[in-house]
């Protein structure tokens, strides 16, 4: 391909047009003031991708105290403002506009200085109306040829700010880019430093990683650069750990990496599968496998919405489920609730498609018909299907308590076996003879 076949790729000629309205918006109200301002980061390598730029980060002279001066009557919010960066929420839109810095995080003039102070060269990108694309950095050379260079030096940049290092694995595997050798040393002799960053700035990075697009990849990576043993020491303790049910030739860490592979682009689907999995060589007859994930998930500070869903799905071994027997199936059902059957269904297709054979294609094919004609049935697989209810035991001359709660239950087992018996007199008859 010719130099220029490979420019046209790249748009190197953005205009005003090409910006966020609102972005335009607040650089020309701090010109205004007297502060030049210009449009850095990931959202101008974007848009010099051709791609999609959602994050709209704006640089400036001003400081913090000039800026919140600049905007008064919009909602300034001052998270980072100790550092020069407040964010501006205009249109239910969040906008992060920082001071010009250098080193140490001291503010300066100078947009040079602050660029170079910025992760990697393909971020250091910055625009202004009239003189488009500033590129001080070559930050468009590696954008061509797909790397990830720290600015200067490598080890400098990450001592910085360690949690840079996972940004890189996680910027590789969101681009389908390298990280170039300089910065992949550097990351390996200074992994242990990313202990030093909290558990939420780690987890926002991994989920970022697991719902790319090459998660096999990031956390191959995690794992070769040493990171991985400090983030999830679990998941690294499955290397050469084998199972005889498991693809063969293959250990437990790269069964795992593989799966992540062949799942939907789904955060629970990819915890329950990197998580879940990892609990195996660690969970015994005293720990469950849902105490270790629920506990690995804890320390990475998952909110409890997450926490829940994922140890739905890891408490079940899925991978062992009969999901052709209709008894099975609603009996699974019971114990994840409707709402989550599709995504135990979905890890199960995603074991079976390992094989690659197209026998094991046409059984996912069969597996899923089978569920959702079990969900279209409607069968009863909650207290609330019944035929009958507490009121009705009552009646029977039973008293409210624990009692009616247990019955039921065991109602609910008999006909989540024989789906047929689910009739309010059959059920009655049941009781008073005393048959549940």
């Amino acid at each position: 391909m010719s130099k220029k076949e490979e420019n046209q790729k790249l748009n190197l000629k953005i205009e005003a047009k090409d910006i966020d309205a609102v972005a335009l918006f607040i650089i020309k109200r701090l010109n205004n003031f007297g502060f030049s301002a210009f449009v850095v980061g990931g959202c101008i390598r974007n848009l010099v991708m051709r791609k999609g730029a959602y994050d709209w980060d704006i640089a400036t002279k001003a400081t913090a105290e000039e800026i919140n001066e600049a905007f008064k009557g919009y909602k300034v919010v001052p998270m980072g403002r100790k550092f020069g960066t407040v964010t501006l929420v205009i249109n239910h839109i969040n906008y992060q506009v920082s001071t010009f810095k250098s080193a140490k995080s001291a503010c300066t003039s100078n947009l040079f200085e602050d660029l170079k102070r910025r992760d990697f060269t393909i971020n250091t990108l910055a625009w202004r109306e009239g003189e488009g694309v500033i590129n001080y950095f070559n930050g468009v050379t590696d954008i061509r040829h797909k790397l990830i260079r720290s600015v200067e030096d490598p080890e400098e940049r990450l001592k910085e700010d360690p949690l840079r290092m996972l940004r890189a694995v996680r910027l590789a595997c969101e681009l389908d880019f390298k990280i170039d050798k300089a910065s992949l040393q550097a990351i390996k002799e200074n992994s242990p430093l990313i202990k030093e960053i909290s558990p939420e700035r780690i987890r926002d990075e991994l989920i970022k990683i697991l719902i790319c697009n090459f998660p096999k990849r990031g956390i191959k990576l995690l794992q070769q650069l040493g990171l991985l043993q400090h983030i999830l020491p679990e998941l690294e303790k499955c290397i050469g750990f084998y199972q005889e049910d498991l693809c063969q030739g293959k250990d437990l860490f790269e069964y795992i990496i593989n799966l992540l592979n062949n799942l939907p682009l789904d955060l629970t689907l990819r915890l329950a599968a990197l998580l879940g999995e990892a609990t195996r060589p660690l969970s015994d007859s005293q720990t469950s496998r849902k105490e270790v994930t629920v506990k690995m998930l804890c320390r990475l500070r998952f909110k409890k919405v997450i926490i829940k869903q994922v140890s739905i799905l890891v408490q079940e071994d899925w991978r062992s489920i009969d999901f052709f027997d209709k008894k099975n199936i609603r009996q699974l059902i019971y114990k994840v609730g409707k709402e989550n059957i599709l995504n135990v269904l979905e890890l199960k297709k995603a074991d079976i498609k390992m094989g690659k054979k197209t026998s094991k294609l046409n059984q996912v094919k069969k597996i899923e018909q089978k569920v959702r004609g079990v969900l279209e049935e409607k069968p009863p697989v909650s207290l609330k299907d019944l035929a009958i209810n507490g009121k009705d035991l009552i009646d029977l001359g039973y008293r409210e308590g624990e009692e009616i709660g247990r019955i039921l239950k065991m109602l609910l087992k008999i006909v989540i076996d024989k789906t047929e018996l689910n009739k309010r007199e059959i059920l009655l008859e049941l009781i008073r003879n005393k048959k549940y």
